[in-house]
Protein backbone atom coordinates (compact mmCIF):
# COMPACT_ATOMS: atom_id res chain seq x y z
CA UNK A 1 0.00 0.00 0.00
CA UNK A 2 1.30 3.35 -1.10
CA UNK A 3 1.86 6.20 1.67
CA UNK A 4 -0.85 8.33 0.41
CA UNK A 5 -3.01 5.29 -0.06
CA UNK A 6 -2.34 4.32 3.57
CA UNK A 7 -2.70 7.98 5.07
CA UNK A 8 -6.17 8.08 3.15
CA UNK A 9 -7.89 5.21 4.61
CA UNK A 10 -6.07 4.75 7.99
CA UNK A 11 -5.95 8.36 9.31
CA UNK A 12 -7.71 10.67 6.93
CA UNK A 13 -11.34 8.84 6.75
CA UNK A 14 -11.06 7.95 10.65
CA UNK A 15 -10.05 11.51 11.44
CA UNK A 16 -13.03 13.04 9.40
CA UNK A 17 -15.24 10.50 11.05
CA UNK A 18 -14.26 11.60 14.84
CA UNK A 19 -13.73 15.55 13.82
CA UNK A 20 -16.61 16.12 12.13
CA UNK A 21 -19.30 13.38 12.09
CA UNK A 22 -18.12 11.77 8.60
CA UNK A 23 -20.35 9.20 7.92
CA UNK A 24 -19.28 7.30 4.36
CA UNK A 25 -18.07 4.16 5.61
CA UNK A 26 -20.51 3.71 7.53
CA UNK A 27 -22.83 3.64 4.65
CA UNK A 28 -21.01 1.84 2.30
CA UNK A 29 -20.50 -1.31 4.78
CA UNK A 30 -24.10 -1.09 5.16
CA UNK A 31 -24.51 -0.94 1.19
CA UNK A 32 -22.16 -3.75 0.66
CA UNK A 33 -24.68 -6.32 3.19
CA UNK A 34 -27.56 -4.31 1.14
CA UNK A 35 -26.51 -5.33 -2.23
CA UNK A 36 -27.09 -9.07 -1.38
CA UNK A 37 -30.56 -8.48 -0.27
CA UNK A 38 -33.57 -10.82 -1.33
CA UNK A 39 -36.29 -8.68 -2.83
CA UNK A 40 -38.22 -8.16 -0.04
CA UNK A 41 -35.85 -7.06 2.24
CA UNK A 42 -34.86 -4.70 -0.62
CA UNK A 43 -38.69 -3.67 -1.33
CA UNK A 44 -38.93 -3.07 2.67
CA UNK A 45 -35.55 -1.04 3.38
CA UNK A 46 -36.86 0.91 0.34
CA UNK A 47 -40.42 1.36 1.43
CA UNK A 48 -39.33 2.73 4.84
CA UNK A 49 -37.18 5.49 3.45
CA UNK A 50 -39.63 6.04 0.51
CA UNK A 51 -42.01 6.84 3.52
CA UNK A 52 -39.75 9.07 4.88
CA UNK A 53 -39.64 11.00 2.26
CA UNK A 54 -42.95 11.84 1.14
CA UNK A 55 -43.58 13.03 5.23
CA UNK A 56 -40.95 15.68 4.49
CA UNK A 57 -42.35 16.56 1.41
CA UNK A 58 -45.95 16.68 3.20
CA UNK A 59 -44.67 18.55 6.30
CA UNK A 60 -41.82 20.70 5.23
CA UNK A 61 -41.67 21.33 0.98
CA UNK A 62 -43.66 23.85 -0.64
CA UNK A 63 -44.20 22.30 -3.88
CA UNK A 64 -45.29 19.13 -2.45
CA UNK A 65 -47.62 20.26 0.65
CA UNK A 66 -50.17 21.83 -1.99
CA UNK A 67 -51.00 18.00 -2.88
CA UNK A 68 -52.81 17.02 0.17
CA UNK A 69 -50.47 14.38 0.81
CA UNK A 70 -51.77 13.06 4.56
CA UNK A 71 -49.89 10.63 7.11
CA UNK A 72 -52.69 8.34 6.69
CA UNK A 73 -52.15 7.83 2.79
CA UNK A 74 -48.40 7.49 3.02
CA UNK A 75 -48.71 4.83 5.90
CA UNK A 76 -51.77 3.00 3.78
CA UNK A 77 -49.67 2.75 0.61
CA UNK A 78 -46.59 4.74 0.51
CA UNK A 79 -45.99 3.80 -3.37
CA UNK A 80 -49.67 4.58 -4.53
CA UNK A 81 -49.11 8.11 -3.15
CA UNK A 82 -45.69 7.95 -5.08
CA UNK A 83 -46.85 7.43 -8.19
CA UNK A 84 -50.07 10.07 -8.03
CA UNK A 85 -47.51 12.97 -8.06
CA UNK A 86 -46.66 14.59 -11.09
CA UNK A 87 -43.46 13.92 -13.33
CA UNK A 88 -41.15 16.96 -12.76
CA UNK A 89 -39.68 18.56 -15.37
CA UNK A 90 -36.24 20.67 -15.20
CA UNK A 91 -37.90 23.68 -16.34
CA UNK A 92 -40.83 23.60 -14.04
CA UNK A 93 -37.65 23.07 -11.14
CA UNK A 94 -35.72 25.93 -12.21
CA UNK A 95 -38.80 28.61 -12.33
CA UNK A 96 -39.47 27.96 -8.56
CA UNK A 97 -36.68 26.02 -7.08
CA UNK A 98 -37.49 27.69 -3.95
CA UNK A 99 -40.61 25.94 -3.59
CA UNK A 100 -38.67 22.61 -3.47
CA UNK A 101 -36.66 23.70 -0.17
CA UNK A 102 -37.66 22.00 2.90
CA UNK A 103 -38.21 24.84 5.22
CA UNK A 104 -37.49 22.61 7.98
CA UNK A 105 -33.84 23.04 7.27
CA UNK A 106 -31.21 25.53 7.55
CA UNK A 107 -30.34 26.78 4.35
CA UNK A 108 -26.84 28.28 5.61
CA UNK A 109 -26.08 24.31 6.62
CA UNK A 110 -27.02 23.04 2.73
CA UNK A 111 -24.20 22.63 0.51
CA UNK A 112 -25.05 24.75 -2.87
CA UNK A 113 -24.71 22.54 -6.14
CA UNK A 114 -25.51 23.23 -10.05
CA UNK A 115 -24.92 21.06 -13.31
CA UNK A 116 -22.72 21.52 -15.81
CA UNK A 117 -25.60 22.71 -18.22
CA UNK A 118 -24.78 20.73 -21.27
CA UNK A 119 -28.15 20.37 -22.27
CA UNK A 120 -29.48 24.01 -21.79
CA UNK A 121 -29.02 26.36 -18.55
CA UNK A 122 -27.56 24.83 -15.40
CA UNK A 123 -29.74 23.48 -12.83
CA UNK A 124 -28.91 25.19 -9.31
CA UNK A 125 -30.01 23.03 -6.18
CA UNK A 126 -28.85 22.63 -2.57
CA UNK A 127 -28.07 19.04 -0.59
CA UNK A 128 -27.07 17.91 2.83
CA UNK A 129 -24.28 15.80 3.98
CA UNK A 130 -26.65 12.80 4.52
CA UNK A 131 -27.44 13.17 0.95
CA UNK A 132 -23.67 13.48 -0.79
CA UNK A 133 -22.34 10.71 2.06
CA UNK A 134 -24.97 8.20 0.45
CA UNK A 135 -23.82 9.40 -3.10
CA UNK A 136 -20.02 8.62 -2.09
CA UNK A 137 -20.71 5.50 -0.31
CA UNK A 138 -22.72 4.54 -3.35
CA UNK A 139 -19.41 5.12 -5.68
CA UNK A 140 -17.11 3.50 -3.38
CA UNK A 141 -20.01 0.41 -3.57
CA UNK A 142 -19.30 0.59 -7.18
CA UNK A 143 -15.72 1.02 -7.33
CA UNK A 144 -15.03 -1.88 -5.14
CA UNK A 145 -16.38 -4.44 -7.18
CA UNK A 146 -13.39 -4.40 -9.05
CA UNK A 147 -10.77 -3.97 -6.13
CA UNK A 148 -10.84 -0.12 -5.71
CA UNK A 149 -11.24 1.35 -2.56
CA UNK A 150 -11.20 4.83 -0.99
CA UNK A 151 -7.35 5.91 -1.44
CA UNK A 152 -6.69 4.17 -4.71
CA UNK A 153 -4.66 6.65 -6.96
CA UNK A 154 -6.58 7.55 -10.01
CA UNK A 155 -6.54 9.79 -12.90
CA UNK A 156 -8.91 11.91 -14.15
CA UNK A 157 -9.40 12.95 -17.51
CA UNK A 158 -11.17 15.71 -16.59
CA UNK A 159 -12.31 19.60 -17.60
CA UNK A 160 -10.12 21.87 -15.33
CA UNK A 161 -12.56 24.34 -13.09
CA UNK A 162 -12.11 27.29 -15.04
CA UNK A 163 -14.28 29.34 -12.66
CA UNK A 164 -11.42 28.85 -10.19
CA UNK A 165 -8.50 31.37 -10.22
CA UNK A 166 -4.84 30.20 -11.13
CA UNK A 167 -4.32 29.99 -7.59
CA UNK A 168 -7.42 28.09 -6.34
CA UNK A 169 -6.57 25.95 -8.95
CA UNK A 170 -3.06 24.97 -7.72
CA UNK A 171 -4.75 24.30 -4.60
CA UNK A 172 -7.19 22.23 -6.04
CA UNK A 173 -4.74 20.38 -7.63
CA UNK A 174 -3.02 19.88 -4.39
CA UNK A 175 -5.64 18.77 -2.80
CA UNK A 176 -6.27 15.75 -4.76
CA UNK A 177 -3.20 14.92 -4.52
CA UNK A 178 -2.45 14.94 -0.90
CA UNK A 179 -6.34 14.17 0.13
CA UNK A 180 -8.28 12.08 -2.61
CA UNK A 181 -4.69 10.33 -4.19
CA UNK A 182 -5.77 11.66 -7.55
CA UNK A 183 -4.61 13.90 -10.31
CA UNK A 184 -6.34 15.69 -13.17
CA UNK A 185 -5.13 15.77 -17.34
CA UNK A 186 -7.48 18.31 -18.35
CA UNK A 187 -9.91 16.99 -21.11
CA UNK A 188 -9.88 20.25 -22.37
CA UNK A 189 -6.17 20.54 -24.18
CA UNK A 190 -5.09 17.04 -24.64
CA UNK A 191 -2.42 17.22 -28.19
CA UNK A 192 -0.60 15.02 -29.87
CA UNK A 193 2.66 16.94 -28.88
CA UNK A 194 1.82 15.82 -25.40
CA UNK A 195 2.06 11.85 -25.57
CA UNK A 196 5.33 11.22 -24.86
CA UNK A 197 4.56 13.18 -21.53
CA UNK A 198 1.89 11.47 -20.77
CA UNK A 199 2.90 8.15 -20.66
CA UNK A 200 6.27 8.97 -18.77
CA UNK A 201 3.76 10.47 -16.05
CA UNK A 202 1.41 7.38 -16.36
CA UNK A 203 3.94 4.90 -16.07
CA UNK A 204 6.14 6.85 -12.98
CA UNK A 205 2.05 7.76 -10.89
CA UNK A 206 0.99 3.88 -11.94
CA UNK A 207 -2.54 4.67 -10.86
CA UNK A 208 -4.69 1.69 -10.28
CA UNK A 209 -7.54 3.17 -12.17
CA UNK A 210 -8.74 6.02 -15.12
CA UNK A 211 -11.63 8.24 -14.74
CA UNK A 212 -13.24 10.47 -17.39
CA UNK A 213 -15.76 11.66 -19.98
CA UNK A 214 -16.20 8.28 -22.15
CA UNK A 215 -15.50 11.11 -25.16
CA UNK A 216 -12.52 12.35 -23.46
CA UNK A 217 -11.31 8.98 -22.89
CA UNK A 218 -11.56 7.62 -26.17
CA UNK A 219 -9.54 10.61 -27.47
CA UNK A 220 -6.86 10.13 -24.54
CA UNK A 221 -6.56 6.37 -25.82
CA UNK A 222 -6.35 7.54 -29.16
CA UNK A 223 -3.34 9.46 -28.64
CA UNK A 224 -1.68 7.26 -26.87
CA UNK A 225 -2.31 4.04 -29.07
CA UNK A 226 0.58 4.42 -31.67
CA UNK A 227 3.05 4.26 -28.88
CA UNK A 228 0.73 1.83 -25.94
CA UNK A 229 3.28 -0.57 -25.98
CA UNK A 230 5.39 1.87 -24.08
CA UNK A 231 3.05 1.77 -21.34
CA UNK A 232 3.78 0.05 -18.18
CA UNK A 233 0.81 0.80 -16.10
CA UNK A 234 1.37 -2.53 -14.03
CA UNK A 235 -1.34 -1.59 -10.96
CA UNK A 236 -4.05 -0.39 -13.37
CA UNK A 237 -7.32 -2.14 -12.84
CA UNK A 238 -10.24 -0.32 -14.72
CA UNK A 239 -11.03 2.63 -16.48
CA UNK A 240 -14.04 4.08 -15.18
CA UNK A 241 -16.38 6.21 -18.19
CA UNK A 242 -19.15 8.25 -16.64
CA UNK A 243 -21.77 11.35 -17.92
CA UNK A 244 -21.86 9.98 -21.51
CA UNK A 245 -22.94 7.01 -23.26
CA UNK A 246 -19.95 4.05 -23.67
CA UNK A 247 -20.97 2.35 -26.57
CA UNK A 248 -19.41 -0.75 -27.49
CA UNK A 249 -16.98 0.85 -30.01
CA UNK A 250 -15.77 3.43 -27.48
CA UNK A 251 -15.32 0.78 -24.65
CA UNK A 252 -13.57 -1.55 -27.54
CA UNK A 253 -11.16 1.83 -28.45
CA UNK A 254 -10.30 2.46 -25.04
CA UNK A 255 -9.77 -1.14 -23.39
CA UNK A 256 -7.21 -1.87 -26.52
CA UNK A 257 -5.11 1.42 -25.24
CA UNK A 258 -5.00 0.22 -21.67
CA UNK A 259 -5.37 -3.42 -21.80
CA UNK A 260 -7.79 -3.56 -18.78
CA UNK A 261 -12.08 -3.53 -18.34
CA UNK A 262 -13.60 -0.21 -18.96
CA UNK A 263 -17.15 0.09 -16.69
CA UNK A 264 -19.47 2.10 -16.99
CA UNK A 265 -20.94 4.67 -14.20
CA UNK A 266 -24.46 6.35 -14.56
CA UNK A 267 -24.92 9.22 -12.20
CA UNK A 268 -25.85 12.70 -12.58
CA UNK A 269 -25.15 15.61 -10.76
CA UNK A 270 -28.57 16.57 -10.12
CA UNK A 271 -29.70 13.31 -9.13
CA UNK A 272 -26.25 11.01 -7.75
CA UNK A 273 -24.84 7.70 -8.66
CA UNK A 274 -27.62 5.71 -10.40
CA UNK A 275 -25.30 3.01 -11.45
CA UNK A 276 -22.30 0.88 -11.50
CA UNK A 277 -21.38 -1.88 -13.68
CA UNK A 278 -20.57 -5.26 -12.39
CA UNK A 279 -17.70 -7.81 -13.45
CA UNK A 280 -20.96 -9.29 -15.32
CA UNK A 281 -21.12 -6.27 -17.68
CA UNK A 282 -24.60 -5.68 -16.16
CA UNK A 283 -25.63 -2.22 -14.54
CA UNK A 284 -27.31 -2.28 -11.08
CA UNK A 285 -29.41 0.58 -9.85
CA UNK A 286 -28.24 1.31 -6.68
CA UNK A 287 -31.58 0.91 -5.44
CA UNK A 288 -31.00 1.64 -1.89
CA UNK A 289 -30.53 5.16 -2.75
CA UNK A 290 -33.21 6.17 -5.69
CA UNK A 291 -36.18 5.10 -7.42
CA UNK A 292 -35.44 5.15 -11.35
CA UNK A 293 -38.54 4.81 -13.12
CA UNK A 294 -38.24 4.49 -17.41
CA UNK A 295 -41.24 6.49 -18.91
CA UNK A 296 -42.73 6.71 -22.52
CA UNK A 297 -41.93 10.26 -23.98
CA UNK A 298 -45.03 10.93 -24.86
CA UNK A 299 -47.37 10.02 -22.31
CA UNK A 300 -44.99 10.07 -19.14
CA UNK A 301 -46.69 6.59 -18.11
CA UNK A 302 -44.19 4.05 -17.03
CA UNK A 303 -42.85 1.22 -19.92
CA UNK A 304 -42.14 -2.16 -19.30
CA UNK A 305 -38.63 -3.59 -18.80
CA UNK A 306 -37.19 -4.10 -21.88
CA UNK A 307 -38.95 -0.91 -23.86
CA UNK A 308 -36.63 2.37 -23.85
CA UNK A 309 -38.12 5.84 -22.60
CA UNK A 310 -37.19 8.54 -20.40
CA UNK A 311 -35.56 8.19 -17.13
CA UNK A 312 -37.04 9.56 -14.42
CA UNK A 313 -35.49 9.73 -10.99
CA UNK A 314 -36.23 10.06 -6.94
CA UNK A 315 -33.44 10.48 -4.45
CA UNK A 316 -34.61 9.13 -1.10
CA UNK A 317 -32.06 10.38 0.58
CA UNK A 318 -32.95 13.86 -0.17
CA UNK A 319 -35.31 15.61 2.29
CA UNK A 320 -33.33 18.73 1.86
CA UNK A 321 -34.62 19.88 -1.29
CA UNK A 322 -36.73 16.75 -2.64
CA UNK A 323 -37.66 16.64 -6.63
CA UNK A 324 -39.92 13.63 -6.35
CA UNK A 325 -40.42 11.73 -9.86
CA UNK A 326 -37.68 14.43 -11.92
CA UNK A 327 -37.21 14.03 -15.37
CA UNK A 328 -33.57 13.61 -15.29
CA UNK A 329 -32.80 14.32 -19.71
CA UNK A 330 -31.67 10.45 -20.09
CA UNK A 331 -33.32 7.71 -22.41
CA UNK A 332 -32.60 3.87 -20.76
CA UNK A 333 -34.16 0.17 -21.03
CA UNK A 334 -35.19 -1.50 -17.58
CA UNK A 335 -33.95 -4.96 -17.77
CA UNK A 336 -36.67 -7.52 -17.64
CA UNK A 337 -33.85 -10.25 -16.33
CA UNK A 338 -33.50 -10.52 -12.81
CA UNK A 339 -30.55 -11.87 -10.81
CA UNK A 340 -27.02 -11.64 -11.95
CA UNK A 341 -24.04 -13.77 -11.59
CA UNK A 342 -21.86 -11.85 -9.81
CA UNK A 343 -24.39 -12.14 -6.90
CA UNK A 344 -25.46 -8.56 -6.64
CA UNK A 345 -29.20 -8.98 -6.12
CA UNK A 346 -29.95 -5.12 -7.10
CA UNK A 347 -32.00 -4.50 -9.99
CA UNK A 348 -30.29 -3.64 -13.72
CA UNK A 349 -30.43 -0.98 -16.76
CA UNK A 350 -30.22 -2.85 -19.80
CA UNK A 351 -29.22 0.01 -21.80
CA UNK A 352 -28.57 3.48 -21.42
CA UNK A 353 -29.79 4.89 -24.59
CA UNK A 354 -28.74 8.78 -24.92
CA UNK A 355 -30.28 12.11 -24.27
CA UNK A 356 -33.85 13.06 -23.93
CA UNK A 357 -32.90 15.95 -26.60
CA UNK A 358 -31.41 13.09 -29.35
CA UNK A 359 -34.75 12.18 -29.82
CA UNK A 360 -35.70 13.75 -33.21
CA UNK A 361 -38.84 14.94 -33.88
CA UNK A 362 -39.86 14.79 -37.70
CA UNK A 363 -42.75 16.56 -39.28
CA UNK A 364 -45.55 13.42 -39.39
CA UNK A 365 -44.99 13.57 -35.70
CA UNK A 366 -43.48 10.40 -35.19
CA UNK A 367 -39.97 10.39 -32.71
CA UNK A 368 -36.59 8.28 -33.78
CA UNK A 369 -33.31 8.57 -31.55
CA UNK A 370 -30.72 9.58 -32.71
CA UNK A 371 -28.64 6.16 -31.63
CA UNK A 372 -29.17 5.43 -35.42
CA UNK A 373 -26.24 8.25 -36.12
CA UNK A 374 -24.27 6.05 -34.49
CA UNK A 375 -25.05 2.86 -36.12
CA UNK A 376 -24.46 4.13 -39.44
CA UNK A 377 -21.55 6.13 -39.06
CA UNK A 378 -19.76 2.24 -38.18
CA UNK A 379 -19.68 2.16 -42.45
CA UNK A 380 -17.14 4.80 -42.99
CA UNK A 381 -13.86 4.03 -42.15
CA UNK A 382 -12.74 7.75 -43.49
CA UNK A 383 -14.68 9.63 -40.58
CA UNK A 384 -13.35 10.32 -37.44
CA UNK A 385 -15.99 12.39 -35.44
CA UNK A 386 -20.02 13.50 -36.74
CA UNK A 387 -22.20 15.78 -34.83
CA UNK A 388 -26.29 15.76 -36.44
CA UNK A 389 -28.18 19.03 -34.85
CA UNK A 390 -31.83 19.14 -35.69
CA UNK A 391 -32.59 22.81 -35.54
CA UNK A 392 -35.91 23.08 -36.77
CA UNK A 393 -38.57 20.11 -37.55
CA UNK A 394 -37.97 20.56 -41.11
CA UNK A 395 -34.01 20.92 -40.81
CA UNK A 396 -30.66 19.47 -39.19
CA UNK A 397 -27.51 19.95 -39.97
CA UNK A 398 -24.82 16.68 -39.97
CA UNK A 399 -20.91 18.19 -39.00
CA UNK A 400 -18.30 15.75 -40.04
CA UNK A 401 -14.75 15.71 -39.55
CA UNK A 402 -12.26 13.40 -41.99
CA UNK A 403 -9.55 11.30 -42.06
CA UNK A 404 -6.55 12.58 -44.21
CA UNK A 405 -7.72 9.91 -46.61
CA UNK A 406 -11.41 10.76 -46.08
CA UNK A 407 -13.22 11.06 -49.17
CA UNK A 408 -16.34 13.35 -49.77
CA UNK A 409 -18.07 10.84 -51.54
CA UNK A 410 -18.40 9.15 -48.32
CA UNK A 411 -19.87 12.48 -46.97
CA UNK A 412 -22.71 12.68 -49.00
CA UNK A 413 -23.31 8.66 -48.26
CA UNK A 414 -23.34 9.24 -45.10
CA UNK A 415 -25.34 12.32 -45.38
CA UNK A 416 -28.37 10.26 -47.46
CA UNK A 417 -28.41 6.62 -45.36
CA UNK A 418 -29.21 9.63 -42.10
CA UNK A 419 -31.75 11.40 -44.46
CA UNK A 420 -33.23 7.63 -44.70
CA UNK A 421 -33.82 7.62 -41.13
CA UNK A 422 -35.17 11.53 -40.77
CA UNK A 423 -38.13 11.31 -43.85
CA UNK A 424 -39.02 14.72 -44.50
CA UNK A 425 -35.75 16.50 -42.94
CA UNK A 426 -33.49 18.33 -44.96
CA UNK A 427 -30.23 16.98 -43.67
CA UNK A 428 -27.26 19.48 -44.82
CA UNK A 429 -23.44 17.96 -44.72
CA UNK A 430 -21.14 19.75 -43.45
CA UNK A 431 -17.10 19.06 -43.45
CA UNK A 432 -15.47 20.84 -40.17
CA UNK A 433 -11.94 20.77 -39.34
CA UNK A 434 -12.94 19.66 -35.09
CA UNK A 435 -15.82 19.52 -33.31
CA UNK A 436 -15.80 21.09 -29.88
CA UNK A 437 -17.14 19.69 -26.70
CA UNK A 438 -19.68 21.28 -24.98
CA UNK A 439 -18.67 24.46 -22.05
CA UNK A 440 -19.16 21.46 -19.71
CA UNK A 441 -16.28 19.06 -21.43
CA UNK A 442 -18.80 16.98 -22.63
CA UNK A 443 -19.61 15.57 -26.06
CA UNK A 444 -22.92 14.43 -27.98
CA UNK A 445 -23.09 13.02 -31.30
CA UNK A 446 -26.78 13.61 -32.10
CA UNK A 447 -28.49 17.12 -30.60
CA UNK A 448 -32.27 18.52 -31.03
CA UNK A 449 -32.31 22.14 -30.65
CA UNK A 450 -35.82 22.89 -29.91
CA UNK A 451 -38.77 21.69 -27.68
CA UNK A 452 -41.05 18.62 -28.43
CA UNK A 453 -44.17 19.69 -29.67
CA UNK A 454 -45.41 16.76 -28.46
Amino acid sequence: MSVNKFFIEKLLYPAMEHGKGNRIRTYLREMKQTQYADSEALHTLRETRLKQLLRACATGVPAYQRLGITDEDIEKDPWAVFRAIPILKKSAFQNEPQRFLNTQYDRARLIPNVTGGSTGEPVKFFMDRYTVEHYEAARWRGLSWWGITPGSRSVMIWGNPIELSQEQQRSARWKDRLLKNRTVISAYDLTEEEVTQYVRFLNHYQPEYLYGYASALETFAHLLRPIREKLHLKHLKVVVSTSETLDDSRRQSICDTFGCPVLNEYGARDAGILGYECRCGHLHIMAENCILEVVDPVTLEPVAPGESGLVVTTDLNNLAMPRLRYLLGDTATLSPAAGCPCGVTLPTIQSLDGREDAIFELPDGKLVHGNFVNQLSRKYQTIRQFQLIQTSVAHAELRVVMSEQGLLEEVETFRRDVAGFMPGVEVQAIVVPHIEPSKSGKFRYSIRQFDRSI
